[in-house]
């Protein structure tokens, strides 16, 4: 009989060292969920470790269509891209997304956040927030959620949406005889944008020409890049660049800097064959 009490109780004793109850539920939190911020803008030129200069293609990845560069937005419309490094935990069930701008925060410093949405976990790797505004310095965190309920919060990052810039010509789905006909033509929308960088790429988003104007209202620029073959498709947008917000005091114990800027939708260009 004392035997058999004793076996009882190191069974419970393995258990608990085990992070599970004796009734084998999992009561161990995820691993703590990590947010990619705003890394840079497709044609941001870097230089190499040999003086060489290269300009950087977010579209370079798994997926041609996905700009892989963080937090950001996006061409689609007024909406900030959440990203999240890949979760090492394989049993995440869903998430909640929170949000919170720098103003709620300094006005309210306890009721501050709300909940935007709460989505199922399907090993996606970003969140299209589409209720957010333009001007607003946004933060952003997640909490993610395993199958047996337990639950760990992410680090915060943020992001500040600009006025995207309104494109005249070409038209969508234009075509032309040869690519040096072709004259980029569209304005400014709003004061915030520090630059307007115009990018062209191919069908297969390889990104083959840019060019940053300077500034002014109406921009006309001439296509100068490298000739194109006959038959081939062009895509081409316009990206607007802001400047970067520093808060003045700490956000729940951290400072942030937090950058902005907007994408304009993108139009296709075709060369005649």
């Amino acid at each position: 009989m004392k035997i058999s009490l004793l076996l009882i109780i190191l069974t419970f004793l393995l258990l608990g060292c085990t992070g599970e109850e004796s009734l084998g539920v999992d009561t161990i939190a995820p691993n703590k969920p990590e947010l990619v911020p705003h890394i840079g803008d497709t044609g941001d030129i870097i230089s190499g470790f040999q003086g060489d200069i290269d300009t950087l293609n977010f579209y370079n990845t798994y997926d041609i269509d996905f700009e892989n560069n963080g937090m950001d937005a996006v061409m689609e419309g007024d909406w900030i891209k959440t990203q999240w490094f890949h979760f090492e935990d394989s049993d995440i069930d869903y998430l909640r997304i929170f949000r919170f701008s720098a103003q709620d925060y300094y006005s309210d410093t306890l009721n501050f956040v709300q909940i935007i949405d709460t989505v199922d976990y399907d090993n996606q790797i970003y969140y299209l927030d589409r209720t957010s505004m333009i001007g607003k310095n946004y933060f952003y965190f997640i909490e993610v959620f395993d199958n047996a309920g337990n639950s760990t919060l992410s680090d915060t990052t943020g992001y500040k949406l600009i006025d995207k810039p309104y494109l005249i010509s070409p038209v969508d789905n234009d075509s032309y005889q040869n690519s040096d006909d072709i004259v980029f033509i569209w304005e400014r929308v709003g004061y915030d944008a520090l630059q307007h960088r115009l990018l062209v790429f191919n069908e297969t988003r390889e990104l083959i020409w840019q060019n940053t104007p300077l500034g002014q209202e109406t921009f006309i620029v001439p296509y100068e890049g490298p000739l194109i073959d006959p038959g081939s498709e062009l895509i081409w947008r316009v990206d607007a660049i802001g400047d970067t917000y520093s808060t003045p005091s700490p956000i729940e114990g951290n400072y942030y800097i937090v950058e902005s800027g907007s994408e304009s939708i993108e139009r296709y260009i075709f060369i005649d064959e």
